[in-house]
Formats: C-alpha cells, structure tokens, sequence
C-alpha cells in the first residue's frame, strides 16, 4: 500500500462529490465512498472510487446496468457488489 499525499486525497474526495452528483439517485447504488479495492477489482491495493451496488444491479443482464465510468480525475472507480 502506497502513502498518498494531501493533494492526492483532496482530489480523491472532490472526485466521490462527483460521482454521488451523478448516482446518488440511482436506486441501485447504496454507497460511494473512497478505501482500497477488494481483490474482485483489478486494482487491488490501491485506492479506488468504490461504488457499492445492490445485489439486482449485480443480478440483473449488462446491458440493464448503469454504466460507472472507469475512473474520475485519474482515480480508478471500482464496483463492488453487496454480496462481495
């Protein structure tokens, strides 16, 4: 795990802002927040976006799901389902 600078953590706080503008309102999103991936996340052990979706977003066809960007001012966003 890499140490993070004060200026990396402002930039990753404005850019969850970003996100819960753009999904708080999805009923399938529980929780945005910033910490480490878990390992399902290709970027395990780095710190990421984390979206937490319930398990009918995980259940239901790709093409049915809202679609996350991959990453918001250079950090990584990861979706994480409940079950995870």
């Amino acid at each position: 795990m890499a140490w993070q600078s004060v200026e990396f953590w402002e930039k990753a706080v404005d850019a969850r802002q970003e996100l819960v503008a753009q999904y708080a309102a999805d009923p399938n999103v529980a929780l945005i927040d910033i910490g480490y991936a878990p390992e399902t996340c290709k970027m395990a052990d780095q710190v990421v976006l984390r979206v937490h979706v319930t398990e009918a977003w995980c259940a239901a066809p790709p093409n049915e799901r809202t679609t996350f960007q991959p990453e918001v001012a250079g950090i990584p966003v990861c979706v994480i389902c409940e079950d995870e």
